[in-house]
């Protein structure tokens, strides 16, 4: 698994990472690296201090040279990382992580996690070959990838422009015209039928002393809150894909205003996820096992 997450718009992206982190524990999946798609060290700092604290300092953290416009104000909890231990000194740039982490995994064995914006991963699409590939961009994520689980877009009875989509609609149209294996659509509306407990971060899930993910949720808005699980949604689909109701295959494609739309084909190879009504707390009770510990 890459992870690829907007870190500091909201604190979703924190927990979503430290599910990851468990279940790298959990011999359920290897992390391989963790990009963030802002152009903002503190961003990278507290990722790499999540990754630290959960006893995986080896996981490579990269922070992307190409600034994203934000559309609205969020509050930058990654200044959190100061209290906490990194172990890395400098944040490469992402293309060139995953280019090189790609060109040595087995074929068709990575699953990129988008928790943002497209801006990374359109960049790595349209990547040249270079010294760790001969490849291209796309050529090279068919030969090593089995799909993208995305945090994006919306299909309610409200539409909207959803957030991850519209701070770089251009870099999103391409993730879904360009990327050449699976895509599985997490849309706005689960996250919002999913909402994961305050009180198990006031219980600071679990754990003894302080955890950045719990002081990023302080920092984030004053206690106590639930908080919906966006994010934390798309890692859990892939530890779990049985837990999500999924469409007919189709077609995803993103307007110039930032909707998404989606088209069933029988060749198509991207997959919204929806939950009836009885998966949510299906879905609630996975995301806490897998994030909350238990003596």
């Amino acid at each position: 698994m890459i992870i690829e997450t907007d870190m500091g718009n909201d604190i979703d992206d924190a927990l979503a990472l430290a599910m990851a982190l468990r279940a790298v524990d959990e011999g359920q999946v290897q992390l391989l690296a963790v990009g963030c798609h802002k152009n903002c060290p503190t961003a990278a700092a507290y990722a790499d201090a999540v990754c630290t604290w959960y006893g995986h300092p080896e996981v490579p953290v990269a922070m992307s040279l190409t600034p994203v416009q934000e559309f609205s104000d969020y509050v930058d909890y990654s200044a959190t990382e100061k209290d906490f231990r990194k172990s890395h000194g400098e944040y490469p740039d992402p293309v060139s992580l995953y280019r090189k982490l790609l060109s040595e995994a087995p074929d068709h064995s990575v699953v990129f996690v988008s928790l943002g914006f497209g801006t990374t991963i359109a960049r790595l699409l349209e990547s040249a070959p270079d010294d760790y590939s001969p490849l291209d961009g796309v050529a090279l994520v068919e030969r090593k990838t089995r799909g993208l689980s995305v945090m994006a877009g919306s299909y309610g009875e409200k539409k909207r422009a959803e957030y991850n989509v519209v701070n770089d609609i251009p870099a999103m149209q391409k993730v879904f015209d360009l990327w050449p294996t699976s895509i599985w659509q997490n849309p706005f509306e689960i996250g919002k039928q999913t909402m994961y407990p305050g009180k198990l971060i006031e219980n600071n899930l679990g754990y003894a002393g302080l955890n950045p993910v719990v002081e990023g949720y302080k920092a984030y808005k004053p206690m106590p809150y639930d908080r919906p699980s966006w994010d934390i949604l798309s890692v859990l689909y892939v530890l779990r894909p049985e837990l999500f109701t999924q469409s007919v295959p189709g077609t995803v494609t993103v307007d110039d205003d930032g909707y998404t739309w989606f088209t069933p084909a029988p060749d198509g190879c991207h997959i919204v996820l929806s939950a009836t009504l009885d998966q949510p707390q299906e879905l609630m009770k996975a995301e806490q096992e897998m994030t909350y510990l238990r003596n």
